[in-house]
């Protein structure tokens, strides 16, 4: 061997064993994808366009609860990069877009992804690779109840199927002669809905009358309304997304029908209820449930959300204000996921691991998030997966033009 070829052997052996050395070394540390000293990159698919594209508010809201962090110097300074994808509701595209931000892109979590089916996707892709999954946007009781299979997801709002139960048991308890009829999606989103609702009624379940299901990609509802008139149902409750809520609201007033009606709380929005109103749908009475504070509700116009939203919005998505001021609780939905997020994120360790994020929402404590609905709290622990339990009735009231207004109590435990 030669000379010069036995000093590079040297180098590279000195430079192996330095390598070694310095990943052996005490408090040696290799990141997570996705994080720096001075940056977080986190992503999700949501549906931007679509048959769910009344939804698309939620992940631009998100983005300037984090532009706002970011501005105030980021989370132990590291500013967060949030991706967003449209895969327009539909798991076929969700599948390679989840794939594109872990392999590709490089993320640290999927963060606030939407939908159930979608989610169902790809969450056991997640977990395999140990990616987190967290601030699902979706209510399915899944992400609660599968902690142990699926220890990397954790959802955020509260449980469908525990809200089809508070509805179940208000009709028992104050419509005991009810005939009811359900309008609900075909696919897990609906039929878990729908589920909880039969649990919550019990015994008087037998008092629904007819149950119609829809396909997603389904815009007219004409054939579903009709037939749950003809059944006699003198009660709705709709287990759908914005669009067919919106087109059922206005059909039935179309064929003179006056049901006393109840709305998932994924529909509640009182955007969508105003365009209802504006296509003749009769709106007073409707019932349904909330969580969040409201940007319209005239009793917390100065609540530390509104005022807080509104300084965010017209600072970093100022395109957002006029749907915030008519009372979008997508908006309102996607700053309290980004404020979970970044109080996960402070709580994660000043060098937060994939491990330690998720450890953040598994421990979740708190009532300080201002965009929730006054007096809930999140709250997780190793036997509890599920983020929010509580949430309230509305009504609304005041016609086409009017306004969700809460009533009776604050319901607790609801999943």
């Amino acid at each position: 061997m030669g000379v010069k070829r036995k000093a590079l052997t040297a180098m590279a052996a000195a430079a192996l064993m330095a390598g070694i050395a310095a990943s052996a070394a005490p408090g040696a540390h290799r990141a997570d994808p996705g994080i720096t000293a001075t940056s977080i990159k986190i992503g999700g698919t949501f549906p931007l366009t679509g048959v769910a594209s009344l939804y698309k508010t939620i992940p631009f809201a998100e983005k300037a609860y984090f532009d706002y962090t970011n501005e105030q110097g980021g989370v132990n300074g590291r500013k967060i990069t949030f991706e967003i994808l449209d895969d327009s509701y539909d798991p076929s595209k969700t599948v390679p877009l989840t794939q594109q931000l872990v392999e590709q892109d490089q993320v640290f979590a999927d963060f606030g992804s939407l939908g159930t089916a979608p989610n169902l996707s790809v969450w056991g892709y997640l977990n395999q690779h140990k990616v987190p999954h967290l601030g699902l946007a979706t209510g399915d009781s899944y992400w609660g109840f599968s902690a142990k299979r699926y220890p990397w997801t954790v959802g955020w709002q509260p449980d469908y199927p525990g809200e089809g139960k508070v509805y179940g048991q208000y009709i028992v308890k104050n419509m005991p002669s009810a005939k009811v009829g359900v309008l609900f999606q075909n696919d897990a989103f609906g039929k878990n809905y729908y589920a909880g609702l039969r649990v919550g009624m019990g015994a008087k379940k037998s008092q629904i009358v007819s149950a119609q299901s829809y396909d997603p990609s389904q815009t007219t509802l004409t054939q579903q309304i009709l037939a749950l008139k003809s059944a006699g149902a003198d009660t709705l409750v709709i287990f759908a997304l914005p669009t067919q809520t919106i087109v059922s609201l206005v059909t039935a007033g179309k064929v003179g029908w006056s049901p006393q009606v109840f709305l998932g709380n994924v529909s509640a929005n009182r955007v969508f209820m105003l365009a209802a109103g504006a296509s003749g749908a009769s709106l007073d009475g409707v019932i349904s449930t909330s969580y969040l504070d409201s940007s319209s509700y005239a009793a917390q116009a100065n609540t530390t959300g509104v005022k807080l939203g509104t300084d965010i919005l017209t600072k970093y998505a100022p395109s957002l204000l006029p749907s915030w001021k008519n009372g979008d609780a997508n908006v309102m939905y996607g700053l309290a996921q980004g404020w979970t997020f970044v109080n996960a994120l402070a709580r994660a360790g000043k060098n937060p691991t994939r491990a330690s994020i998720v450890k953040a929402y598994k421990t979740l404590n708190t009532s300080k998030n201002p965009f929730v609905y006054p007096g809930i709290k999140l709250q997780t622990s190793a036997t509890d997966n599920f983020p929010i339990e509580q949430e309230t009735l509305i009504k609304w009231q005041g016609g086409a033009t009017g306004e969700w207004a809460p009533f009776g109590k604050l319901y607790d435990h609801v999943r």
